[in-house]
């Protein structure tokens, strides 16, 4: 099926930065949306190949830019959330630019997908807003970290002395220092995927490789401490149907281990819709890796069905 793809903006829940946003149109009848909310440091056109497979199915695919990231930033403020609760506006914005879908394309069924960061937001917006989906996609997620309340008060260390826009190379040792040991290559980015062409696009993007301050930092952590609390799994929709998806030498889920927690964490709160994939041998970004087309068709599957 062919689509068409246009610009969507709408004011983010700040009530200062306009959220810059795509949508994949099909051009026959619709059968449901695809919204997805994508990772730190990087923005939403980097999902071209999945939209286009899943617009192709006749799904609408949409999806914006985050606060701080892509084409929704100036680039001096690439990496800077906000200076305080960045990551509420985050997950307010998800439902902000849902809402402004729906109202166009009411009464088709919602299916939402957030990766890595973008799993954090959206795994908090669903507690958060139970209207929000129909289906919930959990791609590439990160467990609880016992490190995270430490993190956040060295973060507060950090801006204190420093300022909200700083960047520290000493916190950012800390929460990625390890994610590429297992891996060789000529850059620091091979966690991401086996796709070394991926891995040098992605290595010479100035949208990809800039820096998270240290109130961003904070955000970041804030979100990933938040989506593991007991009362996120508890406070989302029962009968919700949840995919969690990730490569099993994914760093950020802990090569698999992470991800089983939250899905144990999510089966133990009383959830009745509930399927994990790890996928072997891939790493963070399965949608880019080896595994792609399994993926896609997983991803297909668990949404017309």
């Amino acid at each position: 099926m062919n689509f068409t793809v246009v610009d969507k903006k709408i004011l983010s829940s700040d009530q200062t930065n306009t959220l810059s946003g795509i949508m994949y149109i099909p051009n026959g009848k619709i059968s449901g949306i695809f919204h997805l909310v994508h990772g730190m440091t990087e923005y939403i056109n980097r999902y071209d190949p999945l939209f286009s497979a899943i617009a192709s199915a006749g799904y609408l695919c949409v999806g914006f830019d985050n606060l701080g990231h892509g084409n929704t930033a100036q680039e001096a403020d690439l990496g800077f959330i906000a200076r305080k609760d960045g990551w509420s506006y985050m997950v307010d914005d998800v439902k902000l630019f849902a809402d402004s879908i729906k109202k166009d394309y009411p009464d088709l069924p919602y299916v939402l997908m957030g990766h890595s960061m973008g799993s954090f937001i959206t795994r908090i917006a669903v507690s958060r807003y139970n209207d929000l989906a129909d289906k919930y996609i959990c791609c590439g997620t990160a467990g609880s970290n016992p490190a995270a309340d430490a993190g956040l008060i060295l973060c507060s260390i950090i801006k204190y002395f420093r300022g909200e826009r700083a960047i520290s190379p000493f916190l950012e040792n800390i929460a990625f220092g390890s994610y590429n040991k297992r891996f060789e290559g000529e850059t620091k980015y091979e966690w991401l995927t086996k796709d070394r062409d991926i891995i040098k696009k992605y290595a010479k993007d100035k949208y990809c490789t800039f820096h998270f301050t240290v109130s961003a930092m904070q955000d970041l952590m804030t979100l990933l401490k938040l989506c593991n609390q007991k009362k996120c799994f508890k406070t989302t929709k029962k009968d919700l149907p949840i995919l969690l998806i990730a490569g099993d030498m994914d760093p950020v889920g802990n090569y698999g281990k992470g991800v089983k927690q939250v899905y144990d964490n999510y089966k133990s709160s009383g959830k009745t819709d509930l399927s994990m994939f790890l996928y072997e041998n891939c790493r963070h970004e399965i949608h880019n890796d080896t595994c792609r087309e399994q993926v896609t068709e997983d991803i297909l599957k668990f949404i017309v069905k």
